[in-house]
């Protein structure tokens, strides 16, 4: 089976840069694992590369949807699984590139084709919470599905409905239906995470959002409102979009933006290393360690040319 490098790590480690300085070298085309990049408008605030490096290296999986569509980990494995076919069959190397944990891990692990959400049913669990708790859903799923629910927080309500709806709509527990519904990767991977000391990364990412205002964030929030786009779209979870928001509402200053977001994206980054630690078999690189980076860069030219 063929083994596709995927390019991943917390925000602001260079991972854009990296796979542009390798293209220079090999016919790489790369695959987009971010999770708001796919957004058209929404290029400051998402740290889209640069026209230049888009026009060096082709990119798929951005500017693909409106602000006001829906993505998810699912609808990025079918995509990306297709172009990575589609990329080798051309005859060039798929890269993956993207710091969404969630999105790596599904891609490496397949997903569940189980079935889909039902709106009616949870409401009903809602309803249930503000009645008695999400300890009594918790319960519920203690009964139905022990093994499962000792594997998550008795407090991760996403997870726990979750559970309940598959059960609810297919008779099966959770631990039983992904044994039955779960659809499996086509490719192998090989995962490098870009990581740098914390001190490095928070001055980076301090650096960074002082620049995306520069640039023009806030008059990148104003079209998107101007266009008819509101807080509540999926689109906005994005960091910063809806602090931005609160600042040309006049609720906060711009200081207060400013560090708002700084701290988000830092406290990001640290979700991000949390992410990546449960995950097995990956490689970590440093890239401040300039040899590790030109090592790396050899090795990936040097081995992916089966393609």
């Amino acid at each position: 089976m063929k083994r596709i490098p995927i390019i991943t790590g917390v925000t602001a480690t260079g991972k854009t840069a990296f796979v542009s300085k390798l293209g220079e070298r090999i016919p790489v085309e790369v695959i987009n694992a971010d999770a708001f990049q796919v957004y058209k408008y929404m290029d400051i605030g998402t740290a889209k590369p640069a026209k230049k490096e888009l026009s060096e290296v082709k990119h798929h999986l951005i500017d693909i949807l409106y602000p006001d569509e829906h993505y998810s980990a699912g609808i990025f494995f079918q995509k990306a699984q297709q172009l990575i076919a589609e990329i080798i069959n051309r005859g060039k190397i798929p890269v993956i590139i993207g710091g969404t944990g969630l999105y790596v891990e599904t891609l490496i692990n397949g997903i569940f084709n189980g079935p889909g959400k039902n709106t009616k049913l949870r409401e009903d669990y809602q309803t249930e919470i503000k009645k008695s708790g999400i300890s009594s859903l918790y319960k519920r799923l203690e009964m139905i599905d022990p093994d499962y629910a000792a594997r998550i927080s008795a407090n991760d309500k996403n997870k726990i409905i979750r559970a309940l709806e598959v059960y609810d709509l297919s008779g099966l527990n959770f631990t039983r239906s992904h044994e039955l519904f779960h659809q499996p990767p086509k490719f192998e991977y090989d995962v490098l995470v870009f990581t740098t000391e914390r001190s490095v990364l928070y001055e980076r990412i301090n650096n960074r959002v002082d620049k995306m205002f520069e640039r023009g964030w806030v008059e990148e929030v104003q079209k998107l409102l101007d266009l008819g786009y509101s807080t509540d779209m999926q689109s906005f979870c994005a960091i910063g979009y809806r602090e931005t928001v609160r600042y040309l509402d006049g609720e906060i200053s711009f200081d207060e933006l400013l560090k708002t977001i700084k701290k988000r994206t830092r406290n990001f980054a640290k979700r991000q290393l949390t992410w990546f630690r449960h995950m097995r078999d990956l490689k970590y690189i440093d890239v401040l360690d300039r040899l590790a980076m030109k090592e790396l860069e050899d090795y990936i030219a040097e081995n992916y040319q089966q393609f």
